[in-house]
């Protein structure tokens, strides 16, 4: 359906791929990887059309149906939200349309209007025109909008709402080629759990680019890798992509280091033997070997990149202590209220919740920027907290370089320290020594996190940390945070980053502050029920369109209820089977350690069943 023939792209005279071939097949589900800054967006826009290849063609199906949704698009129309959404579906519409028309001719008596009629009511039907509305309610319901808010304009909701808009209209479109970039950035839990459902289960092709590994392993089919201005390819989730790309790397490592071995001994018998009579004859025979071997290519090294933290300084058992608070913003009501927590050294807390529902305010108040309403903060004795947030990026000096003011947070590390760390976090080279006025926004939020790597701090407070970095950056910090000895708390969506780090989990709900230790199934399984409720039973059915949709959200939640059993049947029997497997004489190492993960993720899949049928059930009253 779509096929590249040796292109080149290049921006500002950089290629950012050459002579690259590659072919996209009806159905694939294909995520876009790579370090920041290697071309994924622009790989992107080539595919969509938008931008011609500098050399070589881009050669797509005729008729082709492209959907592109860049990361950053808005849908700021004054129309309301419904009828926006449903505008993306223009190929029922248009069938809708139809028999709109043959209705009209058979009531003005048409002689053949009954056949008409009748062909474009089962072409309707056909194309699932009936299910139209179902449709429309599903995606917004799934993206986070309530009842409510259907008949809204676009334009009257946030930045970062009017992306969902966007997105909701593109899936609706249902394209034959959809091209995402970053689609999670700005969705909740929920949300992203929803469209990592609907994307696996999409009937056309999809490529996306991705920081959510869950997203790329749910999703994808394949992955295609840009590296080194060249597309590697690869059949399987990311996980398993992850995998083959090391045993691929430590494969060419050996064989080019083995063949720099080989040469150098070749060149140390031509050199000594090469003017004696006796050995001649040998050495010009080893000079035509060398003259003829094809040299490999030394492999990548960005595979060794290490992100390290500076070590934390001591500092008090417990770090940062909330008693009683009360915590808002003005004069106005407060946000969250008898807030009790503590964050003690060594705890790494995942904060979750709803998008607005009070997580970033928190962190606010933990780091002491924003003075509580009421109650008491304290703050352990040798404690240095460090603080992150989007705002952050936007509040540095235009003048000063990356690499200045990384410098500027430890001014006791060396250059080599400073540059180590914006290089892991994709500031290498030229790009560290570009002014913040010119970077992008993301490559802002890089800079402000690569200082907290060379600041000697015990206390960090993240908020969404990895919304601007590539997958490969993003377990760069994993693996960084994973050892660091600090005190750590960080509100995000990603439920990977929860499952990599979280000691402890947060529940901000409703203005209530909930800590429990360890990371369960439900936390994820009762947040997305809840949102999915929050955000489809209207507070106040005033309208008859909105009991409509509080009584298709029911029969929503009563059909799902209906499945489960099926559902928790099966992964009962995988669990089974895993049992069975292990139990059988003569496993091997490897292969125990395999069904010992598999166990653990039957285990985890049945947790989360049984908790969303309690939620649900709970949501039915």
């Amino acid at each position: 359906m779509l096929r590249l023939d040796g292109v080149t792209l290049a921006v500002g005279g950089r290629d950012l791929l050459v002579g690259a071939d590659w072919e996209l097949h009806p159905g694939q589900r294909v995520g876009l990887v790579g370090r920041n800054g290697v071309g994924k967006t622009t790989f992107l826009r080539a595919l969509a059309g938008e931008l011609s290849a500098d050399a070589g063609r881009v050669e797509r199906r005729p008729g082709l149906r492209v959907g592109w949704l860049p990361q950053h698009a808005r849908h700021a129309a004054d129309a309301p939200l419904w009828d926006e959404a449903r505008a993306g579906m223009t190929r029922l519409l248009a069938l809708e349309a139809e028999v709109a028309a043959a209705q009209a001719a058979v009531e003005a008596g048409a002689e053949r209007g009954p056949e008409r009629l009748a062909r474009a009511t089962e072409a309707f039907r056909v194309a699932g025109g009936y299910a139209m509305d179902e449709r429309v309610g599903t995606v917004l319901h799934g993206l986070g909008f309530s009842a409510a808010d259907w008949k809204k304009p676009c334009a009257a909701f946030s930045g970062g709402w009017q992306v969902r808009a966007a997105l909701a209209r593109m899936l609706l479109a249902e394209p034959e080629l959809l091209l995402l970039d970053e689609p999670t950035n700005h969705l909740d839990l929920h949300a992203r759990a929803w469209l990592e459902a609907y994307l696996d289960g999409y009937p056309h092709s999809v490529v996306l680019v991705s920081h959510d590994r869950r997203l790329l392993d749910r999703a994808c089919t394949a992955i295609v890798e840009l590296r080194s201005r060249k597309l590697h390819t690869f059949v399987g989730n990311f996980s398993a992509w992850r995998k083959e790309r090391a045993l691929r790397h430590a494969q060419a490592e050996a064989a080019f280091d083995a063949q720099q071995e080989e040469i150098a001994r070749l060149e140390r018998f031509v050199e000594r033997f090469k003017a004696t009579a006796t050995k001649a004859t040998q050495a010009a025979s080893r000079q035509k070997a060398l003259d003829r071997m094809e040299r490999l290519d030394a492999p990548d090294r960005e595979h060794d990149v290490v992100l390290r933290l500076a070590p934390a300084p001591p500092c008090s058992e417990e770090a940062v202590v909330l008693e009683g608070a009360a915590v808002g913003y003005g004069e106005g009501e407060p946000i969250l209220r008898g807030v009790d927590l503590t964050l003690q050294r060594g705890w790494k807390v995942a904060v979750l919740g709803v998008n607005g529902g009070g997580k970033s305010t928190l962190l606010h108040a933990l780091s002491g920027r924003l003075p509580l309403a009421s109650g008491r903060r304290r703050v352990g004795r040798g404690v240095r907290l460090g603080l992150f947030t989007q705002d952050l990026a936007r509040e540095l000096d235009p003048a000063r370089t990356g690499f200045e003011i990384v410098r500027d947070e430890a001014p006791m590390a060396d250059e080599t320290r400073v540059r180590g760390a914006l290089g892991a976090l994709g500031l290498s080279g030229e790009a560290a020594l570009r002014p913040a006025g010119v970077l992008s926004g993301g490559e802002k939020a890089r800079v402000v996190l690569a200082g907290f790597a060379v600041k000697p701090v015990n206390v960090l407070l993240l908020d969404e940390p990895t919304n601007h970095l590539d997958v490969e950056t993003v377990e760069l910090l994993i693996d960084a945070l994973r050892g660091w000895e600090g005190a750590l708390l960080f509100v995000t969506h990603d439920r990977h980053l929860v499952e990599a780090l979280a000691t402890h989990v947060v529940h901000v709900r409703g203005g209530v502050v909930e800590m429990h230790p360890g990371v369960r199934p439900e936390d994820f399984a009762l947040e997305a029920v809840k949102a999915s409720a929050e955000a489809a039973a209207p507070a106040r059915a005033a309208s008859h369109e909105e009991r409509k949709a509080a009584a298709r959200e029911r029969e929503r939640v009563e059909r799902r209820l209906a499945r489960l059993p099926a559902e928790i049947e099966a992964a009962e029997a995988a669990l089974a089977q895993v049992d069975e497997a292990l139990c059988a004489p003569g496993v091997a190492p490897a292969r125990f350690a395999a069904l010992a993960r598999d166990r653990e993720a039957a285990e985890s899949r049945i947790g989360a069943l049984y908790a969303e049928w309690e939620a649900l059930e709970a949501a039915l009253g």
